[in-house]
């Protein structure tokens, strides 16, 4: 069997649905010098798909995109609007996957899905689980970080369209201290109508 037939093989059987270029060089059996041919060959024959620099897949249909964009870019959890929506708290399906990073914002932009990074102080990067090997903000914490952007003038969404029902008001109390007095001001006046 060839190197490259092999390397096809071995990322089949690989559980991520994408890969990055250190994944590659593990499974890739020919001289690592040779890597770079091999998938700009596989690239051109849309045997596998390069997502961004250092990042492959083999089928966009089945890419686990929140994997990927808590992969991509280091550190980062998913937050905001598309944290929210999973939650449930918002109804409007986001248009992208917006994350919460210490390091520059950004934009990556895909065939079939956008990733956008806020950036937020350290001191405020907290509040995530892990789910499935992604980092997602509590329901609490990413309506915080929500609120913050909105009183940064960087978001604006229909504050009236929240569900608030089911968040823990005492876990939001606590959190909101850590936000500034701007922050505290508007959260104080959308979940007093609650």
């Amino acid at each position: 069997m060839s190197d490259t037939k092999t390397l096809i093989e071995n990322l089949r059987i690989f559980p991520k649905t994408y890969f990055s270029l250190n994944d590659l060089k593990k499974f890739y059996p020919g001289k690592e010098s040779n890597l770079g041919v091999v998938l700009n060959r596989l690239t051109k024959q849309k045997r596998i798909f390069r997502l961004r620099r250092g990042f492959y897949t083999l089928n966009l249909s089945t890419l686990d995109w929140e994997s990927l964009s808590s992969e991509m870019l280091k550190p980062s959890y998913i937050s905001l609007e598309y944290a929210l929506w999973r939650y449930g708290v918002i109804s409007e399906i986001p248009a992208r996957i917006t994350l919460v990073t210490t390091k520059k914002p950004r934009l990556y932009i895909f065939p079939n899905n956008t990733f956008e990074y806020s950036h937020f102080n350290s001191a405020l990067f907290f509040g995530y689980r892990i789910e499935k090997n992604v980092l997602l903000a509590e329901k609490e914490k990413a309506l915080l970080d929500e609120f913050y952007l909105i009183s940064l003038k960087k978001r604006e969404i229909n504050l009236g369209s929240f569900t608030l029902s089911s968040l823990n008001k005492n876990l939001l109390k606590k959190w909101l201290k850590f936000y500034p007095a701007f922050t505290q001001k508007l959260a104080e006046k959308v979940l007093s109508k609650e």
